[in-house]
């Protein structure tokens, strides 16, 4: 008995070697090639594109019935820490003395403090390691993180949000307040400096009725301001700045000095004579 290949022998053969691994598709091809009689390895491999070399280990199995181990876990490239056995070791101690536990003992996890980075450049510098004897960064990093080193910051304990001095000050800032407001003579002022701003055609999420227009991505801005702000409580008004450098104390002493000619008609300045 002889098999045809015609398009639709083909197709179901090749639906049902997809179906299959290992030994149990080896001995599925080579009970085709035993199928197809006379030169069956050559027609298998120019008609259904199998290796010849497989079917030869399936048509051995079948003949002898022992079905030979795959041991895929024995195949591929081997780890760096099989070619270099210290590496693991030198790996882990870096990476210990660069690593704390959470403060609060709530787990027993590393957090490192210590980058892919750094690890590379003490293993070649401080370790003695040649380049091509190190793994890159993203293998490291990898291997830091199968180590259980996790690659976080590790917060800080938290600060209370209330002491019991906490009363006290607030008490202390109204009275301060209330007295500045009370005299004549004195002027309250708040000071405050808001994110930077990004200026240029740029997409902000928001409304508008005009139908404003901006760029299909946020490319480089043309230019970065700083908001910086002066508020008087005691009539509302409101003074609004825009810097494109930093809000430094000279800064916002000038700007007091732009709007204190209009303050200084409004206080009562207490002169002794």
């Amino acid at each position: 008995m002889s098999i045809q290949f015609t398009d639709e022998i083909k197709s179901i053969i090749r639906v049902a070697e997809g179906l299959l691994k290992g030994s149990a598709r080896r001995l599925f091809m080579a009970s085709v090639v035993a199928q197809i009689g006379r030169g069956g390895q050559r027609r298998a491999s120019e008609e259904l594109g199998w290796n010849r070399d497989v079917i030869r280990k399936g048509e051995r199995e079948l003949k002898s019935g022992i079905i030979c181990a795959d041991a895929f876990n024995m195949r591929g490239r081997k780890r760096w820490e099989d070619h270099n056995p210290d590496l693991d070791e030198d790996i882990r101690e870096i990476a210990e003395s660069a690593s704390q536990t959470d403060p609060t003992f709530r787990t027993t996890q590393l957090y490192r403090r210590l980058t892919a980075g750094e690890l590379r450049r003490q293993l070649l510098e401080e370790r003695g390691y040649q380049p091509d004897q190190v793994p890159a960064e993203r293998t490291l990093r990898r291997k830091l993180t199968e180590k259980g080193f996790a690659p976080r910051k590790v917060a800080k304990s938290k600060p209370k949000h209330k002491i019991k001095e906490t009363d006290d000050i607030f008490d202390e800032v109204i009275k301060v307040n209330k007295d500045a407001d009370a005299d004549s003579g004195k002027v309250r002022i708040s000071l405050d400096t808001k994110a930077v701003v990004a200026i240029g055609d740029l997409s902000r999420g928001g409304k508008s009725r005009q139908g404003e227009q901006a760029s299909d991505h946020d490319f480089e801005p043309d230019q970065k301001l700083t908001p910086f702000g002066l508020y008087r409580p005691d009539t509302n008004q409101t003074w609004l700045f825009f810097t494109s450098g930093s809000v430094t104390a000279d800064f916002m002493v000038d700007r007091l000095e732009d709007i204190w000619p209009n303050l200084k008609k409004t206080v009562i300045l207490h002169i002794p004579w």
